[in-house]
């Protein structure tokens, strides 16, 4: 059947701009006439749509292909398109269905979009309002492919490299928490990568689209750290010029993930415990609580239950905060991957040096491979960074590697062993610097606070210096 005029008119003037962004439309309807004008009208505005008469046909069609939109009838010879609708919107990346029906009841149209309609039309309608609804279903169709594309580049900044078993089973266990809303403690020694995982965690989540908001507990200073996790108002205290939102309130919707909560100060546990049982924060100086909606993941280099059973870490916070415990392998348990990191931590710096093209000598992994890694993936990481700007050819050597592993403080960062490497005095305060710092962190269990009450440093400040010298956690 030949479309009316108005409909004719209406898609002509479409044309044009619909042919600029193509989108893919499924139209299910047994209604052969109604099809066809359909059709007419969305191809001449630009659509491209497959029509299909029963649910079989399109189920089939689905397996095959995704489109970004489907018009379906509720009433077809084969059941009842809400059926469809639940299939299909339980589907991850799922396009948006517009309920189409002449026989559909109020209650049905509410179903339809209680079970995940983007809109519902009764039939007989009008071509504006169709072309409308499509307008509107287009828009969100782009909006999610715009966002699917930003969190899979998030997602690859997280990626897990490594094919041994180790790896594998962390994969497999990232993969069925993900989905879950568990709160996760990952624990592990310095370097082995829990800030990774707990990205991977989040943006393999329901909520990768909302905020993953990280707080290093060791950087805190002791006198902000309320205002920074909890937020404060103007006027709270000396210096709250204006209000501002806690870490807490920043990643509502999404993910918190609190690292090194071993070095939480006890006077701020309390308060940390009371946010996690009732899902609400109390801002500094406010008298009314907000409410949260955060997926929290803690992350340790300690022993925390040692530090629970010794009074340092509140037993209850611990139970809130380990549902799920997730234990990160160190280097040296996998080492029949250290081969694939040093070839994608050089692929990662050409990328970002495209004149500096440089491969590793086969024999050059050896070394590698062998050597006992007390930094883990972090001094990996570091090691071929230095390889990678200090070498002088086009092919990183054995003698490279060989001296570079031989160098006392080879977890040092790059522009101090640049420095060091001009000027031996300097090497010495380095050397002397980690290893007496090392020493007095080791006598504190890694407290940051309590090291630098006994230095008589500004936390702040020993924090800093302590991560430039890579004796940190992740």
């Amino acid at each position: 059947m030949k479309p009316a005029p108005k409909v004719q008119r209406l898609g002509y003037c479409l044309q044009r701009e619909m042919n600029r962004n193509r989108i893919d439309i499924f139209v299910v309807d047994d209604d052969r006439l109604f099809r066809e004008e359909v059709l007419y009208l969305l191809r001449e505005g630009g659509y491209a749509v497959e029509a299909f008469e029963n649910l079989a046909t399109c189920r089939h069609a689905l397996r095959e292909r995704s489109p970004h939109v489907i018009l379906l009838d509720i009433q077809l010879p084969d059941g009842n398109g809400v059926e469809l609708l639940k299939e299909v919107v339980a589907t991850e990346h799922h396009p948006e269905v517009v309920i189409v029906s002449g026989a559909a009841s109020l209650q049905e149209a509410a179903d339809s979009m209680k079970h995940g309609a983007a809109d519902f039309l009764e039939k007989p309608f009008e071509p504006e309002r169709l072309l409308s609804i499509l307008d509107n279903c287009t828009r969100i169709a782009r909006l999610k492919q715009i966002n699917r594309k930003l969190i899979e580049s998030r997602l690859a900044e997280y990626r897990i490299v490594g094919e041994s078993k180790p790896i594998q089973y962390l994969r497999e266990q990232i993969r069925q928490i993900a989905s879950t809303d568990a709160r996760i403690l990952i624990t592990g020694e310095s370097g082995t990568g829990k800030e990774l995982v707990a990205g991977q965690i989040h943006f393999l989540s329901r909520r990768s689209s909302a905020p993953f908001v990280k707080v290093n507990c060791s950087a805190l200073p002791l006198e902000l750290v309320e205002s920074e996790l909890f937020g404060h108002i103007k006027g709270a205290f000396t210096g709250a010029i204006k209000s501002r939102n806690g870490r807490f309130v920043q990643a509502d919707g999404g993910t918190l993930l609190l690292d090194e909560i071993g070095d939480m100060p006890q006077a701020i546990q309390p308060k940390l415990l009371r946010a996690l049982e009732t899902n609400e924060v109390e801002p500094m100086g406010a008298s009314k609580a907000i409410e949260i909606d955060i997926r929290l993941i803690s992350s340790t280099n300690h022993d925390i239950e040692k530090l629970a059973e010794e009074n340092k870490f509140r037993a209850d916070l611990l139970f809130r905060i380990n549902t799920i415990p997730v234990h990160l392998p160190p280097l040296r348990d996998y080492r029949e991957d250290i081969p694939l990191l040093v070839n994608h931590f050089l692929e990662m710096l050409i990328s970002k040096e495209p004149f500096s093209q440089i491969d590793i000598d086969n024999r050059a992994i050896e070394p590698l491979v062998s050597y006992d890694w007390p930094g883990n993936v972090r001094q990996l990481k570091n090691v071929v960074e230095r390889l990678f700007y200090t070498t002088r050819k086009d092919s990183i050597s054995p003698d490279d590697v060989q001296a570079c592993l031989g160098e006392k403080d080879t977890v040092v960062d790059l522009h101090d062993a640049a420095f060091a490497g001009a000027n031996r005095f300097s090497t010495a305060v380095l050397q002397f610097e980690r290893g007496y710092l090392k020493a007095e962190l080791e006598k504190t269990e890694g407290n940051i606070t309590q090291l630098a009450e006994r230095l008589g440093m500004d936390r702040g400040n020993l924090y800093r210096k302590l991560k430039r010298l890579d004796l940190l956690s992740n």
